[in-house]
């Protein structure tokens, strides 16, 4: 029998309440002695120091990445930065390097193999969020290098830290890498997809090609600056899913109101509208303050957290309190129902939402235009948990408006639709990356998901069934917003670009000579 929606809140709450706190290294199992072996060998020291020595030879090809566009919303320069990526690969080694076709825009594939005895799934997204220039301090595709205290110098550009720049310090590692040591320590299966911010619609397009090779991956791992600007680092084990649709509520297809074109306001005395339909359609959906789901069905498939999950969210709220929800509150005034962090940090870990992403019809510029439209649409997202999948949420949401009459309203799938992920903390790739922050002293926050969504459950569900994680020191933000920037010169918190591309080395070789 399915659970309702009071119970499963209230049995969540009682469990997570009752679980015990400590340590996120509690969870760590390394050899003794494990980590100075490894990452205190003078292999690695010289791999550091050509990494300093270069730093102004990384920042410009972080320079002349950011610089090529890469806006998959308006097709520019998407194809062109995947020639360009191409040239990185090949500069890198890898033996086959290629464009991939798909339906939309393009991917790109390229493999490494240097013969190590592990090999990881890598995902790359190169493609970026539009812009305005006039909202920016400094030009967008120029990657300035500007001064943003508390930090030294930063570089402002679009894609600086969502993914591109990022994307450039990992390949200026592993450039290092080659020419210190001739060869990665692992194997690497690049997989790159220009449409992630388009909803990743035809990823699955640049991986098919290549399952029965990827399937020979031990982990997928993602390296990339994980700071935050008070230099903490946050680790997830997964994302949420995500189901995006647009609803659409037509006078044609509904028989009532206008019927093929707007009509002047006035008829509005005589004829139905479209709009108040729609929004009359959205309003039996939710409770009357927009919180709670009313969809039959739409909480039955959560399960529970597991032991382990109730394990870190404890440690997660005892150890970092006050602490997790910062970069939220710089835009927020208070949380539903008045929650406090803990309380407001569970439901982002464990809980769905149903949110209107958009909602239009008719005129919406300056001034009025007197009409009643034909027509009215809205996109929506459902962020998914486990075990809520895409498909059986959008049939979900068909039958709702089907048995409140809604039934000629359209729906239509956007994005490719990314499903939830999960890997377990005792994976062999993510007891390295911990092996590698106890190294360095820093406590990570681990979260048993983040609450946004990606297309890593095409590499952790099958056929691939990979344990996937990312980590790595480095700070960078406001993606998707202006003045998005990365940092160059740190803080005695936050590393800057060498000492980020070092802790991406060093990562690379835990995982490498991790046991098993």
């Amino acid at each position: 029998m399915a659970m309702s929606r009071k119970d499963f809140v209230q049995l969540t709450a009682k469990g997570l309440a009752g679980a015990a706190a400590g340590s996120f290294f509690s969870f760590l199992d390394a050899p003794a002695g494990w980590a100075e072996d490894v990452l205190q060998s003078e292999r690695l020291r010289k791999i550091h120091g050509h990494i300093a020595r270069n730093k102004a030879r990384h920042v410009a090809r972080m320079q002349e990445y950011l610089r090529q566009p890469s806006v998959s919303s308006w097709n520019l320069g998407v194809k062109e930065c995947a020639e360009l990526l191409m040239s990185y690969f090949k500069r890198l080694g890898c033996k086959e390097v290629g464009l991939v076709k798909t339906d939309g825009l393009p991917g790109v594939w390229a493999y490494y193999d240097g013969g190590a005895p592990k090999t990881i799934a890598y995902y790359i997204m190169y493609d970026t969020q539009p812009f305005d220039e006039k909202q920016w301090s400094s030009p967008p595709l120029a990657a300035n290098i500007v001064k943003m205290p508390p930090f030294g110098d930063v570089i402002m550009a679009r894609g600086a830290i969502n993914d591109k720049g990022a994307d450039a310090m990992v390949l200026n590692a592993l450039d290092s890498i080659i020419e210190v040591e001739g060869k990665l320590p692992v194997n690497i299966m690049f997989a790159c997809d220009g449409e992630e911010e388009q909803g990743s619609p035809h990823f699955h397009q640049v991986l098919a090609p290549h399952i029965e090779k990827l399937k020979k991956c031990d982990a997928h791992l993602t390296l990339g600056p994980s700071q935050n600007a008070d230099g903490g680092i946050q680790v997830a084990l997964g994302s949420k899913g995500i189901c995006s649709l647009e609803l659409a509520c037509s006078g044609k297809a509904w028989g009532r109101g206008p019927q093929q074109r707007p009509i002047h306001s006035s008829r509005k005395a005589i004829l139905d509208s479209p709009t108040w339909r729609l929004i009359k359609a959205l309003n039996t959906m939710v409770k009357a303050d927009g919180n709670q789901v009313l969809i039959e069905g739409y909480y039955d498939a959560i399960r529970l957290p597991s032991e382990e999950e109730t394990q870190l969210y404890q440690t997660l709220i005892s150890q970092f309190a006050g602490r997790l929800l910062v970069g939220e509150k710089e835009n927020s005034k208070v949380w539903i129902n008045n929650w406090a962090d803990a309380e407001a940090v569970r439901h982002l870990l464990f809980d769905s939402s149903l949110n209107i992403d958009g909602l239009w019809s008719g005129y919406t510029g300056p001034g009025m235009a007197t009409i009643l439209p034909d027509r009215a649409a809205a996109k929506i997202d459902c962020r998914l948990v486990p075990n809520q999948e895409i498909r059986p949420m959008r049939d979900l949401i068909r039958r709702h408006l089907d048995k409140h009459g809604y039934s000629d309203i359209e729906i239509t799938m956007l994005g490719g639709g990314d499903e939830w992920s999960q890997t377990s903390v005792k994976a062999p790739v993510v007891q390295a990356l911990l092996s590698v922050y106890k190294h360095y002293g820093m406590e990570p926050a681990i979260r048993p998901r983040e609450a946004g969504s990606s297309p890593q459950a095409q590499f952790t569900r099958p056929p691939l069934g990979l344990a996937a994680v990312s980590g790595g020191l480095g700070h960078g933000s406001r993606a998707h917003s202006h003045d998005e920037y990365i940092v160059i010169e740190g803080n005695e918190k936050v590393a800057g670009m060498v000492r980020a591309e070092q802790s991406y080395v060093d990562i690379l070789y835990a995982y490498a000579n991790w046991p098993g």
